[in-house]
């Protein structure tokens, strides 16, 4: 379908294309002049008092017309030019939401990452629970389900999340370890396959060890504690013990991991690269949080999606872990992958039950170019994979509310199926530190490493800007000095 669009001005494109794709999967949208299915002509007048919108739609069964006039608050002041952009993406979504006959989107007007912080916001606004549901609904337009998770889920994390005086103490570390043992079908992640220990991992570790020691100078140097660090890749467990145990004196010796030090997390997430010896070797080095993601505990499903274990190596890592001592488990599992429906989904989640993990992370599958899926998976008509998909994420939630998990954070992606979520579940006491403060961006986090990304956030300002290394170990490699320079910098102009 090509959709065109005749805006005024040009920059309400950023407020509204990413609505129209949602009301129409796989459109082409052109700006401009041209001959498309539909023609979306859009507005923008403010005045003193008023901020006025007007659209006409063309197509081939006619043309209709709308307009809304929004009141400007008096004490709008320096808001004035985000609030008018809220009213045309809230006019758009109604609008397109008539058009199609359907909800375009369960989380309305909100296409973002992070839609939690919304929540967030209104309460330190003073707003009470159920205000913030209304609010929820009527300017942002999500319906009572997903306004009532996001209050839900705010008010699990919130107790986490520290004031603006005491967040400028702290940090939490991310080490990306970009290499895996193979490539997983849905995977989009380049360069991530590992071919040749010696001539790969050597010298990204001499690179990555480079950053861990020129950035704990300055740590060092400013004071600043470090709450959590987290391990996450690819798959960090590929490294050699020997290696792991490497990397984990270093991050003593410099300083990451203290006695304040309130989390270690290692992404194991591929139970192929485990055995005792290394997870021993973990345990020592104060790992008290691992992740064993089997994604699903179909066979048939593991082996088409390109992992190189079964359900069997799943359930015996944990047997180890539990062995070594470790304290908290995490399993992440993904809705929406190839010939998966209601049948495989019940399956995996009561075989994942069974195992009593501590933290359970339900992602909702997100195709990006570059993934084998997106290119050959067409099997399936978006409508029934939604279909699927909501289905799936309906009986998780059941099953694992049932088990006395609640969810605890959130995030979406783009081309994630149905509009939904990815949602971390944990039994109470048992939440994942670093993932609530890297999602909910209420402390600065330094990301090092391959594909590693940093976020310095300065809450007195109300500040946040977002720092990432390559993606492609050679080119972190060749660039890891810039890297180190650039981040100096952004940790300077924080302090």
């Amino acid at each position: 379908m090509r959709i065109i669009l005749k805006l005024e001005p040009n920059s309400l494109y950023d407020s509204i294309h990413e609505l129209v794709r949602m009301a129409y999967p796989g459109c082409e949208i052109v700006c401009g002049e041209g001959e498309g299915d539909l023609m979306l002509e859009l507005r923008l007048d403010i005045d003193d008092k008023a901020a006025v919108i007007a659209a006409q739609i063309h197509t081939a069964q006619g043309a209709r017309t709308r307009r809304e006039r929004c009141a400007i608050a008096a004490d709008i002041g320096a808001g004035l030019f985000n609030w008018a952009k809220q009213q045309v993406r809230a006019f758009t979504y109604d609008l397109l939401c008539e058009l199609t006959g359907e909800n375009i989107n369960r989380y309305g007007i909100l296409t973002g990452m992070r839609p939690v912080k919304l929540a967030h916001r209104l309460f330190d606004q003073g707003l009470n629970p159920r205000e913030i549901e209304k609010r929820l609904g009527s300017d942002y337009r999500l319906d009572p389900e997903k306004a009532h998770l996001l209050v839900e889920i705010a008010k699990a994390n919130r107790p986490y999340l520290l004031g603006a005086d005491e967040a400028g103490k702290w940090v939490s570390i991310y080490l990306g370890i970009p290499y895996c043992p193979s490539r997983c079908y849905y995977c989009s992640f380049p360069g991530a396959v590992l071919t040749n220990y010696e001539t790969e991992i050597i010298p990204f570790l001499e690179a990555l060890f480079r950053e861990i020691r020129a950035l704990s100078g300055y740590l060092k140097e400013r004071g600043l504690k470090v709450q959590t660090v987290y391990l996450g890749g690819g798959t960090p467990t590929v490294l050699s013990t020997y290696h792991l145990e490497r990397l984990f004196a270093e991050l003593v010796a410099c300083g990451y991991i203290t006695a304040q030090t309130a989390e270690i997390t290692v992404e194991a997430g591929r139970p192929d690269t485990l055995d005792l010896h290394k997870l021993r070797a973990l345990k020592a080095n104060g790992v008290n949080r691992i992740c064993i993601n089997p994604q699903s505990m179909n066979d048939n499903t593991l082996a088409v999606i390109g992992r190189n274990h079964d359900q069997k190596g799943v359930i015996k890592s944990l047997e180890w872990v539990r062995e070594v001592g470790i304290e908290k488990i995490n399993m992440d599992v993904i809705i929406g992958l190839p010939g998966e429906g209601l049948t495989e989904n019940t399956n995996t989640a009561q075989q994942i039950l069974r195992l009593e993990p501590d933290n359970i992370t339900v992602h909702t599958l997100a195709l990006k170019k570059g993934s084998l899926m997106a290119e050959k998976e067409n099997g399936i008509t978006p409508q029934e994979r939604t279909r699927q998909v909501e289905a799936g994420v309906e009986l998780f939630s059941d099953l694992l509310r049932g088990a006395g998990f609640i969810p605890y954070y959130l995030y979406r992606q783009k081309y994630m199926k149905a509009s939904m979520e990815n949602l971390g579940y944990a039994r109470p006491g048992s939440f994942c530190l670093y993932n609530i403060q890297m999602i909910e961006e209420r402390q600065t986090i330094i990301g090092l490493g391959g594909g590693a990304g940093s976020k310095f956030i300065d809450l007195k300002a109300g500040s946040l800007e977002s720092f990432y290394n390559p993606k492609n170990p050679a080119a972190y490699c060749q660039t890891v000095e810039q890297l180190i320079s650039r981040k100096v910098d952004k940790l300077r102009a924080l302090n």
